[in-house]
C-alpha cells in the first residue's frame, strides 16, 4: 500500500497541474450563485472545525508530550516508560506534520487563494492550480488543507501496536471527511486535501524510520 501511494504521487501531481479544472469542478458541486458554498453557514461544521478540532489537537499534544515528560521522572508508571518512544513519535507527528510542514511551509508560503476567494465563486482573486506558487494570498492560504492534515495524522497509529490496518483506514477516512467538510465550506480545493495527506504521510514515514515506534522504550 505504501509503495502504491508513493508511485501514485507523480501522476496525481501532474493530473492536478494539467487539469486544474478538476479542482474547480469539485468545488462547484458545493456552490451556487444564490447561496454560496453549501457548508459555509452550517453551525455543526463550524463547531467541528473550531473549537472541536482545536480541542482534539490540544488534548492529543498534552497527552503525548505530558506522557513523554512524565516517563522520564523517577517512579513513572511502567506503561509510560515502555511506550516512551511512541509518545515522542505521536507528539512529533503533530508538531512537524500539521504544525510545521502543513501550516508553516505550505499554507504560509504558497499563496493560493481559497475557493470562496476566487472569481469563479464570487470572489475577487485569481484561481491558481495546485503546486503553482502565487501572490493571491498572503498567509494561512489554501494549499494544503490544515484541518484534513489533523485527520491524516491518525495514520501514525498504523506504525505500531495492534489493528494497524484499521488505524490506517481511520486516518484516511478522518482526513478525507475533514477535507470534504472544508471543500463544502469553500475553504479548500480537492487537491489541497489530497496533498495534505501526502505531506503528513511523508512526515510520519520519516519519523517512523528515525524513532522506530514499534520498538519498546
Amino acid at each position: 500500500m505504501k509503495c502504491l501511494a508513493f508511485w501514485a504521487f507523480p501522476p496525481l501531481a501532474l493530473l492536478f497541474l494539467l487539469f486544474p479544472e478538476i479542482d474547480l469542478a469539485v468545488a462547484a458541486r458545493f456552490w451556487s450563485p444564490e447561496g454560496g458554498f453549501s457548508g459555509s453557514g452550517s453551525p455543526l461544521l463550524a463547531f467541528v472545525r473550531k473549537p472541536l478540532l482545536d480541542w482534539a489537537v490540544g488534548l492529543a499534544l498534552l497527552a503525548s508530550v505530558g506522557g513523554w515528560a512524565w516517563s522520564h521522572l523517577c517512579g513513572a508508571p511502567v506503561p509510560l516508560v515502555r511506550h516512551r518512544r511512541r509518545l515522542a513519535f505521536l507528539a512529533l507527528v503533530l508538531l512537524i506534520g500539521p504544525g510545521l510542514v502543513v501550516n508553516t511551509l505550505f499554507k504560509d508560503q504558497w499563496g493560493r487563494a481559497r475557493p470562496h476567494q476566487v472569481q469563479e465563486f464570487g470572489g475577487a482573486r485569481d484561481f491558481t492550480p495546485a503546486w503553482v506558487m502565487s501572490d493571491q494570498c498572503q498567509r494561512n492560504c489554501s494549499f494544503v488543507c490544515g484541518d484534513a492534515s489533523v485527520g491524516f495524522a491518525l495514520l501514525a497509529f498504523g506504525y505500531f501496536g495492534r489493528h494497524r490496518r484499521a488505524w490506517i483506514g481511520a486516518g484516511l477516512a478522518a482526513g478525507s471527511l475533514l477535507g470534504l467538510m472544508r471543500i463544502a465550506q469553500g475553504g479548500h480545493f480537492l487537491s489541497d486535501v489530497v496533498f495534505s495527506g501526502y505531506a503528513v504521510a511523508l512526515v510520519i514515514g520519516l519519523l517512523a524510520r528515525w524513532l522506530k515506534p514499534d520498538q519498546p522504550g
